[in-house]
């Protein structure tokens, strides 16, 4: 059986559409297995965007613009969400 990298999956939720942005909640996949964040966002390993992709995480998916409204009390899809990538040889 020939080994195959595993992909590792970073959702980040950000204050806004800017990969600079401050990150205000993350979910993590490494290897295949859910990952336990600190509910403490002082603890988490990156505080924006930014920060994962200086730790070697692409950027694959950006937020969605189009679900952008002018109304701050109607809210579509799941905001400022980037989904991130890399592979574990």
């Amino acid at each position: 059986m020939v080994s195959r990298p595993i992909q590792d999956l970073l959702y980040l939720h950000a204050g806004t559409f800017s990969p600079d942005s401050q990150v205000i909640g993350m979910t993590c996949w490494i290897g295949g297995k859910p990952q336990l964040v600190t509910a403490d966002a002082d603890d988490w390993p990156y505080q924006t965007v930014l920060d994962a992709v200086a730790d070697g995480w692409r950027i694959v998916c950006f937020p969605e613009i189009s679900l952008v409204t002018t109304e701050d009390d109607e809210l579509h899809g799941l905001g400022h969400l980037f989904i991130l990538e890399r592979y574990d040889h």
